[in-house]
């Protein structure tokens, strides 16, 4: 599936947090949407995932010579030298509670599509719709070129599908943010200044929310009495 493509799909299904020093994304936040956080570290150490790790470790080549899957987990990210084999670390230590949000387990996000599946029933089914609809699209067009239906003929219109499927959607994203912002999915230095900003004045509102609250409490059944 398209790059744009799947991380539009994904962030409708679920809600992803991703990590700006390296793309990475937060799957603790994923499997908490999704209502399963007490089974994250068990899928991620079962052993479909351990066969997923070995053939990215394979594939890409970015964990060290001798390494297994195991070691492909950090277990926290602390200095980059260490992380180079790592597609999935831990960040916990150094994280203060205002944003505890951002604690947890983040992965590489060429495995986010795997998380997905996971996490998500309603991911599952669109990827399979999505996948369903190009398969049709694909025989229509080996009927219409009256093409045998063979994977040499069918892979070039299954690709060139594909194709479509991200233009239109980059060029949806360039009419979601046209005059507003550069992505959907990630927001520029400024913009991220004007999030954190407006994210502490949201927490001193709702500390001085919550000190107003315990104030009327004081007054018990007057407050209902009189204001209400």
């Amino acid at each position: 599936m398209a790059k744009h493509s799947q991380k539009a799909l994904i962030s409708l299904c679920i809600e992803v947090l991703r990590r700006d020093k390296d793309g990475y994304i937060n799957a603790t936040k994923m499997a908490r949407e999704a209502g399963k956080l007490n089974h994250l570290n068990r899928f991620l150490n079962s052993a479909k995932m351990q066969e997923i790790l070995e053939f990215w470790m394979n594939e890409y080549g970015r964990a060290k010579s001798g390494s297994t899957s195991k070691q492909a987990f950090c277990e926290e990210y602390t200095n980059r030298k260490n992380f180079d084999g790592c597609f999935l670390y831990k960040v916990h230590a150094g994280i203060p509670d205002e944003i505890k949000q951002v604690r947890g387990t983040y992965v590489d996000p060429r495995l986010v599509n795997y998380i997905a599946m996971w996490a998500s029933p309603k991911y599952c089914i669109a990827v399979g719709k999505i996948l369903d609809s190009i398969d049709k699209k694909v025989h229509e067009k080996l009927d219409e070129e009256e093409l045998e239906d063979t994977v040499e003929n069918a892979k070039p219109l299954f690709e060139q599908e594909v194709r479509k499927m991200c233009e239109k959607q980059i060029e949806h994203e360039r009419e979601i943010c046209y005059g507003y912002r550069d992505s959907p999915y990630e927001l520029d230095q400024w913009e991220q200044e004007d999030l954190k900003r407006e994210f502490r004045e949201y927490e001193l509102a709702k500390i001085a929310l919550e000190a107003a609250e315990k104030k009327l409490k004081a007054w018990g059944c007057f407050v209902q009495k009189y204001c209400e």
